[in-house]
């Protein structure tokens, strides 16, 4: 079996990359949700096999991907879908759009539980809906970690509103980094039963996970199925987010009509590489991603266990999925902006914890995708930093 260098560092700042372009200096990138390792072998030469035969005209649905995408869901998680269930689209964002600007009437509210990933706001405002957040419930859990729960009552208040139509529903969590659990979710999924609410299903960090098992929130019953678009990606878990291919699974036959029709308003259409490098990791990258997880889950560790030591001011989740840590800064004696003292200061990028919901300014998501050096160099800024922050005058 081959054996992948996670350890490798490449060079990002002379492609052009949005993760390391848009900060200035030496200030290390750990924000937006991209790995600093090399796409696995088999999505790279997929690529190079297409651009072989040289003609890149308008391009079709590939079945032999809507065939790889069934294969796996059956083999993951015993969930039986057909490739007419399986749509695509150019990215996560632009289908919340569609699906935003598709489903319900303008004005209604779209559901959606923070923290959560920013984009949630946007897909919803931007497309003539209104973003009804509620705060889940802070735990903590000692004094170094915490973690989130649901408040179902606030979900069901909120959901019974006649205006709502849409629950955007992001599982594996994003910033936090929790499965949900089985239980969880036939909550969730009966509220929106009763109160006709659609849910739209954020499951493209389902591949990353560092323990426990993923459920899929469409595979809980039939009549839930009914009621859910499912969204996947290989761009998280392959690191192929600049390629744009998106995965959709709606069993629902007028709900991916629906969602066809939207997809089809703006044009949406997948290219030629995304697909290729789409089919070339769901068949042939397994061996990677195993090993990416087990490098993932000791940065992970790593970075936990560092913080515990050095930083014992910031709180952590401990996530079961992803490669995104989120830090609760509250604690530090910091004056002024945050995120001013983590890039001018400390010389490091996290995501600001407002990009998450207007009530995490104090709060940080860091970035662990990337080879154990640059994480503990970026540690290792934040510790000398809030050091010096917290020195005697």
């Amino acid at each position: 079996m081959t054996e992948y260098n996670f350890d490798e560092i490449i060079d990002r700042r002379h492609h052009s990359s949005a993760k390391w372009c848009m900060v200035e200096g030496d200030c290390l990138p750990m924000w937006v949700a991209d790995m600093d390792f090399r796409s696995p072998p088999s999505a790279i030469e997929a690529m190079q096999a297409r651009a072989r035969h040289g003609v890149f005209g308008y391009t079709l649905d590939p079945p032999q991907l809507k065939e790889a995408v069934v294969e796996r869901m059956s083999r993951l998680y015993d969930w039986e879908i057909t490739p007419e269930d399986v749509l695509f689209s150019p990215g996560m964002v632009l289908a919340l759009c569609a699906v935003c600007r598709g489903f319900g009437a303008p004005g209604d509210g779209v559901l959606m539980q923070t923290p959560v990933y920013g984009s949630f706001f946007k897909a919803a405002r931007a497309n003539q809906k209104y973003a009804l957040s509620i705060d889940m419930n802070y735990i903590a859990d000692d004094a170094h970690s915490f973690h989130y729960e649901n408040d179902y009552d606030a979900f069901e208040k909120v959901a019974s509103e006649p205006q709502t139509s849409i629950h955007l529903q992001c599982s594996p969590q994003n910033p936090a980094g929790f499965l949900t659990s089985r239980a969880e979710l036939e909550t969730i999924a009966e509220i929106c039963l009763r109160h006709n609410v659609l849910i739209i299903a954020d499951e493209i960090h389902s591949d990353l996970i560092l323990e426990g098992q993923h459920i899929p929130i469409a595979t809980l019953s039939e009549e839930i199925a009914q009621n859910t678009i499912t969204m996947i990606a290989p761009s998280k878990t392959y690191n192929l987010a600049g390629l744009g291919c998106s995965v959709l699974i709606a069993q629902n036959p007028q709900l991916r009509e629906k969602l066809a029709a939207a997809l089809g308003n703006i044009s949406a259409h997948v290219n030629i590489m995304g697909y290729a490098a789409a089919y070339g990791a769901y068949t042939g990258g397994d061996d990677w991603l195993a090993q990416l997880l087990v490098y993932l889950k000791d940065n992970r560790d790593f970075a936990i266990n560092y913080i515990r030591q050095h930083l014992p001011s910031v709180k952590t989740t401990v996530p079961e999925a992803t490669y995104l840590l989120w830090l609760d800064m509250r604690d530090l004696p910091i004056k002024g902006d945050l995120m001013d003292f983590c890039r001018e200061t400390a010389g490091v990028a996290p995501s600001p914890g407002t990009f998450f919901g207007a009530a995490y300014g104090g709060f940080a998501r860091l970035n662990f995708g990337c080879p154990r050096a640059v994480l503990a160099e970026g540690l290792e800024r934040l510790r000398a930093a809030v050091e010096q922050l917290c020195a005697p005058s």
